[in-house]
């Protein structure tokens, strides 16, 4: 699929994502199952359940959050179309 060096890079933002999906406030059971589908090497489930949960649950994101949502994406060759509904939960940045 991808080389090892990509793949360990992958692997890494994605549980990266999910420390800070945690931190937003994320319940403890999704991100249990996003940990556990990244270790069976299931990058796209792990993803694809992170930001499911996060738009189901209404969790506050930022702008470097979804950044970092749209980097994976692009690793994994997803379309925007996949984490585009993300941007409704977008906190407006306070000045």
């Amino acid at each position: 699929m991808f080389g090892w060096q990509k793949e360990r890079k992958i692997k890494s933002r994605i549980l990266t994502l999910i420390n800070l999906a945690g931190q937003l406030g994320l319940n403890e059971k999704d991100i249990k199952v996003a940990e556990e589908y990244l270790e069976y090497y299931e990058w796209g489930l792990s993803f694809e359940h992170l930001i499911t949960q996060i738009f189901e649950y209404d969790v506050e994101i930022d702008q470097l959050f979804y950044k970092m949502v749209s980097d994976i994406a692009v690793d994994l060759k997803l379309p925007d179309s996949e984490y585009s509904f993300l941007l409704s939960l977008i906190k407006p940045e306070i000045s």
